[in-house]
């Protein structure tokens, strides 16, 4: 049975184990400073992103959580909360928030896994797939809101435009 059929049983261990089994069987580069976290890099669309993954085994929930910074140093206007609400009212899973601190906008997605006993292949690719969509199909919006303008209506108008017909 190859890696790619498993499910990975951790009813006494921990997911991140298994998630950390899987990206060295793919060749992902990684970072893991603890038994409880690693981070994961990625390719994206419109740029690289670092995976964090952390277990709560508390609650029996996988945080995933991923950034990218802003390097614009103009300060940014309130109106970057309004974005982020109009932002997350589209996203299909988990949501964006902006740390002033950092400049930087975060995604963070969290998964329960109460009542599971196991964490398959596909359940580890389908997380690492969800963050990388999510992130690169609203990137455009905060690059046009954060480098070209920053009107929250005018970034979601110009980055999610729906194409209509067939080219």
């Amino acid at each position: 049975m190859s890696f790619d059929n498993q499910k990975k049983n951790f009813s006494n261990n921990n997911p991140i184990d298994f998630i950390e089994e899987y990206v060295l069987n793919d060749g992902i580069e990684k970072v893991r400073d603890s038994s409880d976290e690693i981070v994961i890099f990625s390719k994206g669309v419109w740029k690289n992103y670092d995976i964090n993954f952390k277990w709560d085994s508390k609650q029996k929930i996988i945080e995933v959580s991923t950034y990218f910074e802003m390097s614009k140093k103009n300060r940014i206007n309130k109106s970057i909360y309004s974005l982020i609400s109009d932002v997350n009212k589209k996203a299909n899973v988990g949501f964006f928030n902006y740390c002033t601190e950092h400049n930087s906008i975060f995604f963070s997605y969290k998964i329960s896994i109460k009542g599971q006993d196991f964490i398959s292949v596909e359940q580890i690719k389908n997380i690492i797939n969800i963050v990388i969509n999510e992130c690169d199909r609203f990137f455009p919006v905060f690059f046009v809101f954060f480098y070209k303008k920053q009107d929250p209506i005018h970034a979601l108008d110009i980055a999610l435009l729906d194409t209509v017909g067939e080219a």
